[in-house]
């Protein structure tokens, strides 16, 4: 990142694709004061977390009240009013870790699954930025300060899975009208729209 460099710190950089990619093999040499796991879909093991001299750090781009996967769409579902985006310390958890900072910003209610996730990316974009910031400028003595000021921040539910998405987008075809609307404001996009599944067949919402 472009940024963190500017800021002086040396940078390796591996990106992820899609959820099914895995990490490269010879990232097991690597050491440093800090890995920063911002949009990634690689889960780091504990050998790698454990050669971060100082810290491991997450950007997760949900409130400590939807950790896992498929955030975005169990807050529409829920008909949550309050979103938000988490900087946490990684351990070998899901989402379970120290939390350094959560910032919270309402949903609205003509949000969807594409608008709250924009709001959602650019908000995380703010946290990332202020805090490798904080770091560059006071270190360790920043990331304290932090972890301490959030210290009555804990996260809570369940940490969700992607096939629990994938199930919730198969609409019964005996569903109410209200729980319709629920599952298509929670899950709709043009990629990936709801389905029924009726005899054989499959049916795809098109709005």
């Amino acid at each position: 990142m472009e940024h963190l460099k500017h800021l002086g710190f040396e940078v390796q950089t591996v990106l992820s694709k899609n959820r099914n990619e895995k990490l490269p093999e010879d990232i097991g040499w690597w050491s440093g004061d800090y890995i920063i796991c911002f949009r990634s879909y690689f889960i780091i093991p504990n050998s790698l977390l454990a050669r971060a001299k100082i810290a491991a750090i997450n950007f997760h781009p949900a409130p400590t009240e939807f950790p896992g996967s498929g955030c975005i769409n169990w807050a529409l579902y829920d008909n949550a009013d309050i979103y938000g985006v988490t900087a946490h310390i990684m351990n070998e958890k899901i989402d379970n870790g120290t939390i350094i900072e959560c910032r919270r910003f309402p949903i609205l209610k003509q949000d969807n699954v594409n608008t709250l996730l924009a709001r959602a990316h650019s908000k995380t974009y703010e946290l990332i930025i202020d805090i490798t910031t904080g770091l560059a400028l006071n270190g360790e003595a920043y990331l304290n300060e932090k972890i301490t000021n959030s210290k009555n921040e804990k996260w809570t539910g369940l940490a969700r899975k992607m096939f629990e998405i994938d199930n919730l987008q198969i609409v019964s075809p005996n569903c109410s009208k209200t729980e319709l609307e629920r599952v298509i404001r929670a899950t709709y996009t043009p990629d990936f729209p709801p389905e029924i599944h009726l005899h054989g067949y499959k049916f795809v919402l098109k709005l």
